[in-house]
């Protein structure tokens, strides 16, 4: 029996439930993320970007940046979608995911561009103080697709609920980070077995695809835990006798 109710959780019980959600419904995951993977892995296979050498040129490895912050914003947003509706016991479906993801891909990509570029600067001045926009801007998927904020909105709201407990956050990313970067890398170390460069690639992707989600999830239930924390939206969500519909505001 999983306990998916909603209430406050540590770092290790969010890491845990994100994996319960996962298992509730797989399929939606991995088809919402493999909608986003696939085409790109197609796109580089077409095109031979990175994969015969397996090091692009300077121009492909712009190409890649580019299309490597769009992937991510996207299977961001579309990975919320799905999570909320499981964890609120909401009828999953990655074709709406996907679809509404389209529609708020600007301020997606948008905030990711904010958010990434706090995070490189605070990396190459300061180290540690990297660490702080991981924080401060954990939310910001949440808040554009759970609340239809803009990016600047989302930046404010993130900040906002962030304010006293990104110890809490910091502690839950890079745990769920640790855990998927194991299974990723001893899943890299497999693959590396194989000599040819487009199995290699067909093979890393499909890893991506079952693991990425995981990140995502625990964003999105971390993103609750802090609500529960500071707003009682546990009490006001089950005290409204209509389900909350992904997509749509949620109650505030």
């Amino acid at each position: 029996m999983t306990d998916l109710a909603l209430r406050p959780r540590s770092a290790t019980e969010l890491v845990d439930a994100a994996f319960q959600v996962f298992r509730r419904d797989p399929m939606q995951f991995i088809v919402a993320t493999a909608a986003i993977y696939v085409p790109w892995l197609v796109i580089r296979l077409v095109f031979d970007v990175g994969i015969s050498t397996g090091f692009p040129t300077a121009q492909q490895g712009a190409v890649v940046a580019l299309a490597g912050l769009i992937v991510y914003a996207v299977v961001g947003g579309v990975v919320t979608v799905v999570a909320s509706d499981v964890y609120l016991g909401a009828p999953a479906d990655a074709a709406r995911a996907l679809r509404l993801t389209a529609t708020r891909f600007i301020p997606l990509l948008g905030a990711s561009v904010v958010t990434l570029a706090c995070i490189v600067i605070g990396a190459i001045f300061f180290l540690f103080p990297a660490l702080y926009p991981l924080a401060r801007f954990f939310a910001i998927r949440q808040a554009i697709m759970l609340e239809g904020a803009s990016a600047g909105d989302a930046l404010g709201r993130s900040s906002q609920l962030s304010m006293g407990v990104k110890g809490h956050i910091l502690g839950t990313l890079l745990l769920v980070l640790l855990v998927t970067t194991a299974l990723s890398f001893g899943a890299g170390l497999l693959a590396q077995l194989i000599p040819s460069h487009v199995v290699l690639n067909v093979l890393l992707t499909a890893v991506s695809v079952v693991l990425y989600p995981f990140f995502g999830i625990t964003e999105t239930l971390l993103y609750y835990d802090i609500r529960i924390r500071k707003e009682g939206f546990d009490v006001e969500y089950l005290a409204n006798a209509n389900p909350v519909t992904t997509g749509q505001d949620v109650p505030l």
